[in-house]
């Protein structure tokens, strides 16, 4: 394969790739043999029937695009690397010329533009100070030993926060709907695991105790049940209460606490824990907002089209969670109270600030020689192979897979610290 390499405007390259006919030929064979194994043919097992017809149930079309996809990925690679290219994302690829003997493929591709960084040391941005109340430190403590709790049978009536055994079945318009039946179901009240009202109708009902709950779905809800009005017959089988554990040694050492056998050690232990959770989540905005400060100040000339394509992948990302939250797009506006403008103007400037960000953390790592060695990922294998008392080749070799996730996050999280710690 021969290449060239045109520049274009706006951090922009053309590349060219004209394949020579020997290794378009191998291609095409290759795709043939990939394509003609799926083929059935009265007489013949799959993909045996004689070339000559094989040939004729594939559409040439389908062959040149199956032939493309197996050349294309290392011919654009090799050129990546010989012509020291830095993409900033996925390329254009176009089929200039193809036929059985020549093909020309035509890529563009946005390069990472030029960054140029002012300051991005000693920086006036203000850091949250970190504090733990006694009343935060409380509220884990009681929220740790309820979760050690053993539920037992109750005779009164169901309240907040008991255990409610019962069967339901949910009817809208007196049809009942897919999904909307279970026996033996348990529920603790005040959970918010049912749709708003469901549970503080329950509450009061004992064991035997029968019910009509009357509810209005949501209207971020799936769409055929979104803002309807339900009934829910239900029968209450057990209702259970929780009985907390005395905090003494053996609750510690059943919630695998080391060193803590009083009281105090565990509000000390909870404390301590609070803290560092608390300056982790300070550490992430504080690094969130060093990079955004760098990023408004740096100079930038960033292709629209990167912008539109990392907008385009978050929006892909969003439709996946909404499509598994059986939620539509307009439920989500209206539950944002955005127009598809106003969400469009959002999404286009939180991509612009990711963008920014990473070019800016890839700057300042290329600044101060901020390199992942393979002696480093060594290192850092090593550390979790300690940690979890396993092998070190066996913990490389369940990392091998996602290697170079695993080298991109240890070189954001060195590019972190080095930020930080230039500017506390």
């Amino acid at each position: 394969m021969k290449h060239t390499v045109k520049k274009l405007e706006n951090s922009r390259v053309e590349i060219t790739m004209v394949f020579d006919a020997e290794e378009w030929k191998k291609a095409q064979k290759n795709a043939f043999n990939k394509l003609a194994k799926d083929i059935k043919i009265d007489g013949f097992r799959p993909g045996k029937a004689p070339e000559a017809m094989l040939k004729a149930r594939i559409n040439p079309s389908k062959l040149y695009d199956t032939a493309i996809n197996d050349v294309l990925p290392n011919a654009y690679s090799t050129v990546i690397r010989e012509e020291n290219l830095n993409p900033l994302s996925r390329p254009q690829v176009d089929v200039s010329k193809v036929s059985d003997n020549d093909l020309e493929l035509k890529a563009t591709v946005i390069l990472v533009p030029e960054v140029t960084l002012k300051n991005y040391k000693n920086l006036p941005v203000k850091r949250d100070a970190v504090t733990v109340t006694d009343e935060e430190i409380q509220k884990d403590m009681d929220d740790a030993i309820k979760n050690h709790a053993e539920l037992v049978l109750k005779e009164g009536e169901a309240a907040l926060g008991d255990t409610v055994v019962f069967d339901f079945e949910g009817f809208v318009n007196d049809v009942a709907f897919e999904g909307g039946k279970a026996e033996n179901y348990s529920l603790e009240l005040g959970s918010g695991q049912f749709i708003p009202g469901f549970e503080d109708q329950m509450v009061g009902l004992k064991a035997g105790d029968t019910k009509d709950l009357h509810v209005t779905f949501p209207e971020n809800y799936n769409a055929e049940l979104a803002s309807k009005p339900a009934v829910f017959k239900i029968k209450v089988h057990e209702v259970k209460g929780k009985k907390l554990p005395e905090m003494d040694e053996n609750l510690f050492k059943d919630m695998n606490l080391k060193n803590v056998k009083t009281v105090e050690q565990f509000k000390e232990y909870t404390k301590q824990k609070l803290t560092a959770n608390k300056q982790k989540q300070g550490d992430d905005k504080f690094y969130s907002d060093l990079l955004m400060h760098i990023a408004k100040e740096a100079d930038i000339d960033l292709p629209h089209e990167a912008i539109h394509e990392q907008m385009h992948a978050m929006e892909e990302d969003l439709n996946n969670k909404l499509k598994q939250r059986n939620q539509t797009k307009e439920q989500y506006l209206k539950a944002l109270g955005q127009t598809e403008q106003q969400f469009h103007d959002t999404l286009h400037q939180q991509a612009e600030d990711i963008l920014r960000a990473s070019l800016v953390a890839n700057k300042i790592a290329e600044l101060e020689s901020i390199e992942v060695t393979e002696e480093l990922v060594d290192f850092e294998i090593a550390k979790i192979a300690e940690q979890y008392k396993m092998e070190f080749e066996k913990v490389k070799d369940i990392l091998k897979p996602n290697l170079a996730r695993f080298r991109s996050d240890i070189r954001d999280r060195y590019i972190k610290e080095f930020l930080i710690k230039n500017n506390s």
